[in-house]
């Protein structure tokens, strides 16, 4: 049965096309996707990745030609990303990542539209105006108005700087819906508590949290458990005390976020780990907005001028990875020159007056 149609010429993340669109989803999926007629690409087809059969697998099989653009989506499974050498010299890879958390078939369409409608030059003209503003300042505040939090993150040159955003070059590979710049201590995925992020002051989390399992599926039950608890964060903000990248105390903004608390406390008594801010991250995707559910696709959320994310853990060195949005949070440099968050509404002044003035 047909849920899902591609739009083969809708994925401007591929910059200028190839010979060839291929998609690629899980074998028990295939009947699930059907794509439209294309007017760029001579050649599209629908390829199966068999269970147990990793995307590095494929790719290495001979069964994608060797300059596609390769699309991939697996509702139900969780796609590690293949090595350089795997995708080659002339292919372009994009996968949209699903199977770390229990993505439903309504927010696969979701995304889906969303990677279609998402515009990749003007993103990148996004992380550009981005970092160009962190090259130029030390550090930036974050502060929350609501919730009178106020912290600074130390930009270093020392930190691993990412990029999610722009149309792919050809042997590159890139996630979908794209859009996001972040910063880690060190290499992404090499998990070192001893290096930290210069983050110091009180941080509000706020909106949509995300708690990632990685291909565990053993804590799946836990996992649904500890997401609900912390979803009161959509409506109910918690604020973080940090000190060298690590939290010192966590407290709740309003009576609703305790349950929130309580379980970060329990998450803190397991393993002081999660307690170290892995990842600084701005969501730049003006596209999406964040869907109900514990859904990982929801990180890339940008709103009009960027949202920041913060984010702890790191799969499987620990057993979860958690992304917590900082929706109300406004990022400024130095001199107080906004770089990201919302921007404050324009008010005018107005009084009443007997006359026109004429």
């Amino acid at each position: 049965m047909t849920l899902f149609v591609v739009h083969p010429d809708r994925h401007r993340e591929f910059g200028n096309p190839s010979e060839t669109f291929l998609l690629l989803t899980q074998a028990d999926r295939v009947e699930n996707f059907v794509l439209a007629p294309s007017t760029r690409y001579r050649h599209c087809g629908i390829g199966a990745i068999d269970t147990d059969e990793s995307l590095e697998a494929v790719l290495l099989s001979g069964r994608c030609p060797a300059d596609a653009d390769i699309f991939v989506v697996c509702p139900d499974r969780f796609v590690t990303s293949p090595e350089p050498a795997a995708i080659g010299p002339t292919r372009r890879v994009v996968v949209m990542p699903c199977g770390s958390t229990p993505v439903t078939d309504a927010q696969v369409a979701y995304f889906l539209t969303a990677v279609e409608h998402t515009d990749p030059v003007a993103l990148e003209a996004r992380a550009d105006r981005l970092f160009a503003a962190l090259s130029e300042t030390p550090f930036v505040w974050l502060t929350a108005a609501r919730e009178s939090t106020s912290a600074t993150f130390t930009v270093s040159g020392d930190y691993e700087w990412n990029q999610q955003a722009g149309p792919l070059a050809p042997g590159e590979q890139q996630i979908a819906p794209s859009g996001e710049a972040s910063a880690a201590p060190t290499g992404l995925y090499l998990f070192d508590t001893s290096r930290r992020l210069g983050l110091n002051g009180s941080v509000t989390l706020y909106g949509a949290p995300i708690v990632h399992r990685g291909d565990d599926l053993v804590c799946l039950a836990e996992q649904a458990r500890l997401f609900e608890d912390l979803d009161v964060l959509r409506e109910s903000p918690v604020i973080l005390d940090l000190a060298d990248g690590m939290v010192t105390d966590v407290r709740p903004a309003e009576p609703a976020a305790k349950r929130a608390v309580a379980a970060l406390t329990d998450l803190y008594a397991v393993d002081d780990a999660y307690r170290i801010v892995w990842e600084f991250g701005i969501g730049l995707n003006p596209v999406l907005h964040q869907q109900p559910g514990n859904c990982g696709l929801n990180e890339m959320y940008g709103a009009s001028n960027g949202v920041v994310h913060l984010g702890f853990g790191l799969t499987p060195t620990t057993r979860y990875a958690l992304t917590f949005t900082c929706a109300d949070t406004v990022m400024t440099d130095e001199d107080g020159s906004t770089v990201a968050g919302p921007v404050p509404a324009r008010r005018l002044r107005r009084r009443r007056t007997p006359d026109c003035g004429c």
